[in-house]
């Protein structure tokens, strides 16, 4: 697939979570929350091309291309992937406050990882009255591969 191809078949899978009428009790809708994450890897996928292009010709001759995405996720649930590790977190931080409206007054975010180690995940916790919470929320960079490594499987 190229970049067009999975642009058009993120807004195909848009276009279908906005038709599926099934909701829970508390309005959720869990089949629609699937599809538009799924959406959200193709858009992103849409975007990995344009990304992975060298712009100099010192680049084309001497580093491979590396791009990167950001997931943001509850748990094992997750929010979305982004290009920037900010979006990402601000996607994690308004999902908290949506799930806990206390969240909203007095509570002060921040992330915690190892700068050194890029791939950690680097995780949210709110503080109140300076004592820190965890919230599960976390935000994990993701290289994305621009060819295969026949010698990496072996």
């Amino acid at each position: 697939m190229t970049g067009p191809d999975y642009a058009r078949e993120a807004l195909r899978l848009l276009a279908l979570a906005r038709e599926s009428k099934e909701t829970t009790f508390e309005g959720h809708n869990p089949e629609a929350d699937r599809i538009i994450a799924e959406a959200q890897v193709y858009a992103t996928l849409a975007l990995v091309p344009a990304q992975a292009l060298p712009t100099t010709a010192v680049e084309l001759e001497t580093d491979p291309a590396v791009a990167y995405v950001y997931r943001a996720a509850w748990g094992m649930t997750p929010l979305g992937t982004y290009t920037n590790a900010e979006a990402a977190r601000m996607h994690c931080e308004a999902d908290a406050i949506n799930h806990n409206p206390e969240y909203e007054t007095g509570h002060v975010f921040d992330w915690l990882g190892d700068e050194s180690k890029p791939d950690d995940p680097y995780e949210l916790v709110v503080a109140k009255d300076g004592v820190e919470d965890t919230t599960d929320y976390t935000v994990t960079r993701i290289e994305v591969a621009t060819e295969y490594d026949v010698e990496a499987d072996q």
